[in-house]
């Protein structure tokens, strides 16, 4: 996910002293080049992602009232970048399972940068061949071994059923798996899913 040696960071924040402090500390970040973007409309957010790809989305859960990274993600199929939630108050377990990371306005500079550097950092070497997945693929993975057909999966993340198919065949063809229990073995073991979560 690199991109000559930088994290390319595009903060979605209104409040300009929450922006601008997150924006101080990610630059200031020990052992990483950061180039930190900020924004304030939903708009700007569109055209800066759609202009060059983030590494990062960090963004507010009430960003443009309400924030919702399933539908901002498919807008933009085919790219891959992460998305962060900047948490203020304390999100729901529901809220943080939306988002790749959370950030707290309390974190430390030290869980800031343990936080970006395993989200962006470790995506290559450790992990090759598995995470030739893209975030949508994983997240088609987890609803497919929950159960979820195809049109509630297109429902649930705002796409076309046309799109999960593509994908769903994308999947197949990557992992070389092709059956639903081979999926669930795979998704149980890479840790896309927990066992308690599928129905047995």
């Amino acid at each position: 996910m690199l991109k000559e040696e930088k994290i390319h960071i595009v903060i979605a924040e209104v409040s300009p002293v929450l922006s601008s402090g997150f924006s101080q500390c990610l630059r200031r970040l020990p052992g990483v080049q950061t180039n930190v973007i900020e924004v304030k409309t939903l708009d700007d957010l569109t055209d800066c992602v759609r202009g060059r790809t983030p590494d990062v989305v960090l963004v507010n859960p009430t960003f443009g009232g309400m924030f919702h990274p399933a539908q901002f993600r498919a807008e933009f199929i085919g790219r891959d970048f992460k998305i962060v939630a900047i948490e203020i108050g304390k999100l729901s377990k529901q809220a943080t399972a939306l988002y790749d990371e959370v950030v707290s306005v309390i974190d430390d500079t030290e869980t800031i940068s343990r936080k970006f550097k395993e989200l962006c950092l470790n995506s290559g070497d450790a992990h090759e061949g598995k995470d030739t997945l893209s975030q949508r693929e994983k997240e088609i993975i987890s609803l497919v071994v929950k159960g979820l057909t195809n049109q509630e999966i297109a429902d649930k993340l705002f796409l076309s059923i046309h799109t999960v198919i593509t994908h769903r065949r994308n999947i197949a063809r990557k992992l070389e798996i092709h059956s639903a229990t081979g999926l669930t073995i795979y998704a149980i073991v890479n840790k896309i899913v927990d066992i308690a979560e599928i129905k047995l």
